[in-house]
């Protein structure tokens, strides 16, 4: 008998199965179906159960003694931190510091009246690039100075000149008659003219890298040293913004023993003052001996210009600029020296000189003669000479006044301060720190240069870092070339193009360049010079490249290694190339530019799926393929980014081949997940498993992307990282961390002066698309906003690459009214540190605590509480540190408990009254780039005026600032080599190669080769697990094959002093945190 179901029954079923599909296409719709539901971890399971990863990990344990704990500081040197908090900063009349100067009647009339020595240093400060470009500067004005300055110093036998940008005297040498060039050899020789830091710019100290700054130091001093045989003694650095401590460790190792500063903060200059102390030892806080002392002269007045250096009163200085050309505006006020006024007037500038000596402690004293550009007319030198010479034969011949005043140099005048060091009247003051922010007057702060032009700051560290690379690989191929036996062909236009890179990327650490602070054409200007850097230091790579993987039996010259990262124009960001892979195979070259194993997972843009990759040993290679978007919710149907596992030794090279086949390869399709937009368009063909769109679900539900170390919860509603998850022992540990984005409005901001109205504002506006991609080997949240792009990755990798999160932003500050406004990414967290204090890197070498300014108590001078970060900044407590790697240098700070803020742009309509006449409107799209990571200490060390990162943080910041360098080629052939090894065993974790590069003589003869090592501080405390370098020796000798004994020696930072013969490649000696230098010949 058949049963019947009843109506009603039938009625009851239909509706409970109507309700179970509502609520499935419920869930389904909103994101809150259970896990059993979804395929996508089922298949992810699949894919790794069948494609597992090989990850080394050979371990490396702290050696003792390499590690620092103890951040004290003798009581007995100045910290600069200590020294704010006892200064006056106070502006007094017309908006000025103060200065404590003896009164004029003791100081220059008073009973015991001291012998004053008065040296006059005639001088002309030299921007490459500012109002002008470089070029226009030097045709305009530098080379009629030059010319001026031989045919005057030959005339007048007593005058004296000093000069400090060796581009622009290079370029006029090489345009020199034999006779003028044996002249201004006599004149060097007699030491009338002196070669003054011998840079081939005056860098600034606040946005450069280290790297580059001694690479152009080295340019500077090799030309100086080929040509005039000389070591320049003195540091000269009279116009940067502020200045690092980084910069008196590096003049000192490069041979210098004395170094001159101009621009700190008025109020420091006054404090200094009132201490005798604006003469100081320059001591570094990590190191306990004297031998990396410097002794700093602090010049006292505002600027180094003529009207400021006299003493303390401008208007009285400005009458002795003797520069009278007609059509200046001073033509008609200047009054040269009658002798019906030299009694008057000598008497003016004795007192002025009387009372400049009295803010120091010995009977000596130098006025700098000189301004920007000056002496370009013939007639100022016969002007200032002809009165001066009047006035310092009528001063010395006065004995009541003491005084004997004559022309010299910078070396003459240390040469006699040091004449009374070892006596009471110089006492040794030894000082550690760092000069920032500085302020000139009326309580302005120059802290927007440190983010003004943020394209350009990440455009030269792109430079750096592919020059770096590129000098690496072509001194190994050169060595290669000569163990081998084969001819490096390329080596014939390696040079010029190395030099022309040296040269364009020196240009641009000028402190009116890097800091953003010229003209706008005059950037457009730099942003050129950089371009053809990028690209000569590509060329060099790649033509490397393939002489060392086909043992020079490829032609190089042209190389078949095109660029995978490339610039279009000097106007745009950087861009990957598609590559298409080949039935024949196209291959990939992957280059480790670091002393360091590499593994790492990679990403590279492609316009097919349809392909395997095999690795060096010719296995296959799986990898994830994400999408490519077109707009904010439509997928691309053509281009696809595929991530995969490469592993590459300590600089060595890898190659990979993609090759098109028949059958499905090892690859994953990711997870699209779509928030706040009810479309997401895909071409049918594609196999991304897709979410529907998110509207109006549950965005209360945080997104969450893990691995096996560490996971991320993000905000649905913008996309935002708002908590930290770590995983150790099965057991979690949560760190509140939200990351936002904010602006300041311009109330006075200009490209030097940073002056908001007041705290930060909203900057986002409207709801984001945002999009989660999830695969095996990365998972990753972007957030699209108008205006903004924002992007977070999580790798899921079990080494140091998965204990960090990659952030990027792209901001366009022309698509919503950005006018004067200064954005940036704020991190608050729950890290319970001192308000106010965090600490940041110094040009990528030491780092230094920062708090808030002391005139800032209610924390409403933002301004002031900014500073430079080159490539990392963290704030901690005492159990936990986090930690911001930087892939461009910014502007940055701490001004509530938790929180670290970084500026990514500024635009500015009005000009700051510093000089440059302009504001800042000409911003690009800029793609900026950070890591953002999360440490525990295992010990609670107090510490606020330096630390070190853990050892970690510095290998993790190689991933940022030094990655893998990629290229590819649509040609196969079996001549190239799978890889190339030089070195089996890594270098120890805290040893970094600085540079290895060729050194050229003028003719571009090869004059050796440089290696330059750093060996990092690290701080005691953290984990060492992840670590992939062995605890050895610094054996550096396979990179150098069939070197022979005794043609190896230790040299000065620049190389001009050998310090040891004969030394051993195998077991290099560098102390921790000091740097050193070699000459393989």
């Amino acid at each position: 008998m058949r049963l019947r179901m009843k109506f009603r029954h039938r009625v009851v079923v239909m509706s409970v199965a109507g309700t179970l599909a509502v609520v499935y296409l419920f869930l389904m719709y909103t994101g809150l179906l259970p896990k059993i539901f979804s395929s996508h971890e089922d298949k992810l399971k699949k894919f790794m159960d069948k494609n597992p990863l090989s990850f080394s990990f050979k371990g490396w344990k702290v050696n003792a003694g390499q590690c620092r704990a103890d951040f004290s500081v003798p009581k007995d040197v100045i910290a600069t931190q200590d020294l704010a908090e006892r200064t006056d900063f106070n502006t007094y009349v017309n908006g000025l510091y103060n200065l404590p100067h003896a009164e004029l009647k003791d100081a220059a009339y008073g009973p015991n009246l001291r012998p004053l020595s008065v040296i006059i240093v005639p001088h002309s400060h030299l921007d490459p690039g500012w109002l002008e470009t470089v070029d226009e500067y030097y045709n305009r004005k530098v080379k009629f100075i030059l010319d001026h300055m031989v045919r005057k110093l030959h005339l007048y036998q007593d005058m004296t000149f000093i000069w400090a940008e060796i581009i622009f005297f290079h370029r006029w040498w090489e345009s020199q008659s034999k006779l003028i060039k044996e002249q201004v050899h006599d004149l060097v020789k007699s030491g009338r003219l002196e070669i003054v830091s011998g840079g081939w710019v005056m860098p600034d100290e606040a946005s450069t890298h280290y790297i580059s700054v001694i690479d152009q130091l080295i340019e500077g001093h090799q030309w100086v040293f080929e040509t005039f045989g000389i070591k320049p003694s003195s540091s000269w650095s009279i116009d940067p913004f502020g200045h690092s401590g980084t910069m008196p460790y590096l003049w000192k190792h490069s041979g210098m023993s004395n170094m001159v500063i101009g621009r700190i903060h008025q109020g420091t200059k006054g404090r200094l003052a009132l201490e005798k102390s604006l003469e100081f030892y320059w001591k570094q806080y990590w190191s306990s001996s004297n031998s990396d002392d410097i002794l700093c002269h602090v010049m006292p007045y505002m600027l180094y210009s003529l009207h400021h250096t006299c003493g303390p009163d401008k208007f009285i200085c400005a009458m002795f600029d003797f520069r009278k050309i007609p059509g200046e505006p001073e033509f008609s006020i200047i009054q040269p020296i009658t002798k019906e006024n030299i009694v008057n007037k000598a008497k003016e500038l004795y007192e002025q000189y009387r009372l400049k000596s009295s803010l120091f402690t010995h009977g000596t004293i130098f006025v700098p003669l000189g301004d920007d550009f000056r002496y370009d007319h013939i007639e100022e030198w016969d002007q200032q000479y002809e009165n001066y010479k009047k006035l310092m034969k009528y001063m010395n011949s006065k004995p009541e006044w003491k005084i004997n005043v004559k022309f010299g140099t910078i070396n003459d005048y240390f040469k006699e301060i040091k004449n009374t060091e070892m006596s009471s009247l110089f006492p040794k003051r030894e000082l550690s720190g760092d000069f920032f922010p500085y302020s000139d007057h009326d309580k302005a702060y120059w802290t927007g240069y440190f983010s003004t032009r943020p394209f350009d700051k990440r455009f030269s560290r792109e430079v750096e870092t592919r020059l770096r690379a590129s000098e690496i690989l072509h001194s190994i191929a050169l060595a290669y070339s000569d163990y081998w036996n084969v001819k490096y062909k390329f080596l014939q236009r390696a040079p010029r193009l190395l030099k022309e890179a040296r040269d364009n990327l020196g240009i641009f650490l000028h402190h009116d360049a890097i800091t953003g602070t010229s003209k706008a054409y005059v950037v457009e200007d730099y942003e050129e010079k950089l371009l053809l850097a990028y690209d000569n230091a590509m060329h060099v790579m790649g033509s490397a490249a393939q002489f060392l993987l086909t043992k020079g039996k490829l032609d190089n010259d042209p190389s078949i290694l095109e660029p995978e990262l490339t610039r279009a124009t000097y106007k745009q960001s950087s861009m990957h190339q598609k590559i298409s892979p080949t039935k024949e195979g196209t291959r990939i070259v992957l280059y480790n530019p670091t002393s360091h194993l590499r593994s790492e997972f990679v990403e590279v843009i492609v316009d097919s799926v349809e392909f395997q990759i095999k690795d060096s040993k010719r296995k296959e290679v799986p990898f994830q393929i994400n999408p490519v978007f077109v707009s904010g919710t439509e997928v691309d149907r053509t281009v696809f980014e595929i991530v995969f596992l490469t592993e590459i030794s300590a600089f060595g090279i890898e190659t990979y081949i993609l090759q098109t086949i028949n059958r499905t390869p090892k690859s994953f399709w990711s997870k699209i997940t779509i928030y706040n937009s009810e479309e997401l368009i895909i071409g049918p063909e594609l196999k991304f498993e897709q979410e529907r769109p998110r509207h109006r679900g549950n965005l209360n539900e945080a997104i969450l992307i893990e691995n096996s170390q560490i996971a991320a919860e993000f905000k649905p509603i913008n996309g935002l990282l708002d908590k930290w998850i770590e995983k150790a022992d099965n057991k979690t540990k949560v760190t509140k961390i939200m990351l936002d984005f904010k602006q300041y409005t311009s109330r006075g901001s200009g490209a030097y002066i940073f002056l908001p109205t007041g705290p930060a504002t909203n900057m986002l506006q409207g709801t984001p698309v945002v999009r989660v991609i999830e695969g095996p080997f990365c998972t990753e949240v972007q957030s699209v906003y108008v205006h903004l792009y924002h992007r977070v990755r999580l790798y899921h990798h079990p080494g140091l690459q998965g204990r960090q999160l990659f952030i990027q932003n792209a901001l366009n500050m022309f698509v919503l009214n950005m006018r004067d406004r200064e954005p940036i990414m704020r991190i608050l967290t729950s890290i319970n540190n001192e308000k106010g204090s965090f600490f940041t890197d110094e040009n990528g070498f030491q780092f230094i605590g920062r708090k808030r300014h002391p005139t800032d108590e209610q924390y409403q001078s933002i301004e002031r509480s900014y500073y430079p970060v080159t490539t990392m900044a963290f704030i901690e407590d005492g159990k936990t540190r986090v930690t911001v790697h930087t892939g461009q240098a910014h502007g940055a700070a701490s001004l509530e408990r938790g929180w670290l803020e970084f500026m990514i742009d500024r635009q500015l309509l009005y000009d700051d009254e510093r000089g440059l006449g302009e504001g800042i409107s000409d911003n690009k799209l800029t793609m900026t780039k950070y890591m953002l990571t999360i440490e525990h200490y295992d010990t609670s060390t107090f510490e606020d005026k330096f630390t070190f990162p853990s050892m970690q943080a510095n290998i993790i910041n190689e991933f940022l600032n030094h990655p893998i360098q990629k290229m590819y080629t649509p040609i196969n052939s079996e001549i190239v080599s799978p890889n190339f090894v030089p070195l089996k065993q890594p270098l120890p974790c805290d040893i970094f190669v600085v540079g290895m590069k060729s050194l050229y003589k003028a003719d571009l003869s090869f004059n050796g080769t440089s290696l330059v090592i750093h060996r990092k501080g690290f701080r005691c405390g953290y984990p060492s697990d992840g670590l992939q370098c062995p605890s050895t020796n610094v054996n550096v000798a396979p990179l150098f094959p069939g070197v022979l004994k005794g043609s190896v020696r230790e040299t000065s930072l620049t190389h001009l002093t050998t310090k040891q013969s004969k030394v051993n490649l195998e077991n290099l000696q560098v102390p921790p945190m000091e740097i050193k230098s070699f000459v393989i010949s």
